[in-house]
Formats: structure tokens, C-alpha cells, sequence
């Protein structure tokens, strides 16, 4: 994580600290918001992909319609985790002062006529690389490039990058594991049987790699999916006698901690084959294998 505030002689400085100090007590400290954007952005893609009900895995396979949808989702998901209200204008009502929120998968921000001269947060995301950008800006005219789209919005020139306050720069977040898999792992995992072999195929594969619960619930493919991983009927009935344990960042931090399984947030899980003793004996006290 690179945080990268504004020197305090810029022209927005005062506007973009009181900004950045609500969006950071909203969140619970810049820790918080990290771990919150996170998990935002793989839920946003995620539900955009759809995989339990469209049998699409990665961001490629997606219509180009359906694209632009993922600023939308990820507006809602910010506004909904920092319990702010919406803008009568723009997308986000912070300190009585009215915040757009702009979200871009490629290089450069959109940034619409009504945005000129206002605040914004600037979202970016790769899925490719599994790396996201969160910053502040007051979009002034004079910070974008002279050709505009067909929608009449223009691009922040990357000569005025220097401009935002970054809150993060290059963080890492939940990889969509699909985007490196090679396709027949995939088909490997997906013909592996009914949910809980298919899970137990995932867990198996992609040892020490974090997979979103969101993931899990497209492996498993049924209502109460979470019931494939547990014992007495799920994927730890197949994986525990291989000591092969499945660690949830919910419940099971201190775990992961301790084999070096992180970063991981709580809407993830880990796979960890045992094999050193005293690990596998710890394992077996907390149920995890057999």
C-alpha cells in the first residue's frame, strides 16, 4: 500500500483532508478502508461476472454492456460500506459537500461536465494484475486532456496525477484466481462432480491462493454452498484425510497468521497442506483435518 497525501500548500488541500478524514472515520481508520476496499472491488466484479448463474469466470467473458455497469456497482458498494448518503448531483454527500465517485478498469478516469470543479474519488482496478488505486481530486479543467468522447467527458491527463491524494496506490486485492488458471485446471475443477467435489477439486489445486466467498459460491452452485466446505457432507470430509485443511478469514486469522498465509481478508478462504507434525496435530485439535 502507497499512501500519498497532497502537500499542504496545494490549492485543495484543505478540501481534500477534511474529505479524506470523513471517508477514514466512516470506514474506521485507513486500515479499515483498505481491507473494505478489498472486498469491495471483488465483490463488484464478481457479481458483474455472475458465475454461479452465468457459467462466466473472468472479466473477458463479460458483454461490453454489461461493463459499464461495474462503475455503478462499485458506487453503490462504497456508499453502502461508509454509510454515507448519496449527493443530490453526484454520486456521494460528504461533510455537506457533494463528491463524485469514478471508477475506471482501464488507465484513465471519465470525468463529466457536471464533476467540473468538484471533488472526486477516483477508483481504478486490474483485474489482471489483481491491483487497485484509490485517490481524491477536484477536477478543474485545466487538469484534463483537450479531446473528450463522445459524451462529452474528458480524461485526466497523467501530467495532473500529481493532483490526487492517494489514499492507495498499486494495493493489492482479492485476485480472481479464474484470470491465471489455465483453462484445463479450470475444466479439471468444474468436472470434478457435485459442489462439494468440485470445492474439494478448488481446494486441493490452488493451495495457499485466497478465493472470495463469491468464488465459492460459483464453484458450489447451490443455495446453501457454504455447507459444501464444512464437515458431515462438504469438502472437508474429502480433503481432511489428505491434511489438507480449508481456513476462513472470518474464523481462522490466527491460523493463517501463523503459516504465513496472508494478507487475507474476511470474505476469503485459504487451502494449507500440512505436513510438519506439530502443524498437522494443530489442525486436528481444531477440526480442520483428520
Amino acid at each position: 500500500m502507497s499512501y500519498a497525501p497532497l502537500d499542504s500548500s496545494h490549492q485543495d488541500y484543505a478540501l481534500l483532508f477534511a474529505i479524506e478524514q470523513a471517508l477514514l472515520t466512516a470506514a474506521g481508520g485507513l486500515d479499515a478502508f483498505t481491507e473494505m476496499v478489498a472486498i469491495l472491488f471483488r465483490q463488484a466484479f464478481d457479481e458483474v461476472i455472475d458465475a454461479p448463474r452465468t457459467n462466466r469466470f473472468t472479466l473477458a467473458e463479460i458483454e461490453k454492456t454489461e461493463k459499464t455497469y461495474i462503475g455503478t456497482k462499485v458506487e453503490i458498494l462504497l456508499r453502502n460500506f461508509l454509510k454515507l448518503p448519496k449527493g443530490k448531483v453526484l454520486d456521494l454527500f460528504v461533510n455537506d459537500t457533494e463528491v463524485d465517485i469514478k471508477m475506471t478498469t482501464a488507465r484513465d478516469w471519465m470525468i463529466p461536465k457536471e464533476s467540473i470543479g468538484r471533488p472526486a474519488i477516483l477508483m481504478r482496478a486490474s483485474e489482471r494484475n489483481a491491483l487497485c488505486d484509490v485517490g481524491l481530486v477536484v477536477c478543474r479543467l485545466e487538469y484534463l486532456r483537450g479531446s473528450q468522447n463522445q459524451d462529452k467527458k474528458g480524461q485526466i491527463a497523467a501530467a495532473h496525477y500529481t493532483n490526487i491524494w492517494w489514499l492507495l496506490k498499486q494495493q493489492r486485492y482479492p485476485k480472481n484466481f479464474w484470470e491465471v488458471l489455465p483453462l484445463a485446471e479450470r475444466k479439471a475443477i468444474m468436472e470434478a462432480g457435485t459442489g462439494k467435489w468440485r470445492l474439494a477439486a478448488l481446494f486441493e489445486r490452488i493451495q495457499g491462493q485466497p478465493i472470495s466467498r463469491s468464488q465459492v459460491q460459483a464453484i458450489g452452485q447451490q443455495h446453501d454452498y457454504m455447507k459444501r466446505l464444512r464437515k458431515n457432507g462438504g469438502a472437508r470430509d474429502i480433503l481432511g484425510p489428505k491434511q489438507i485443511a480449508i481456513l476462513w478469514g472470518t474464523k481462522d486469522r490466527d491460523l493463517i497468521e501463523r503459516f504465513g498465509l496472508g494478507p487475507i481478508t474476511s470474505e476469503e478462504f485459504v487451502s494449507y497442506h500440512a505436513t510438519d507434525p506439530l502443524e498437522v496435530a494443530l489442525l486436528r485439535t481444531r477440526d480442520h483435518i483428520d
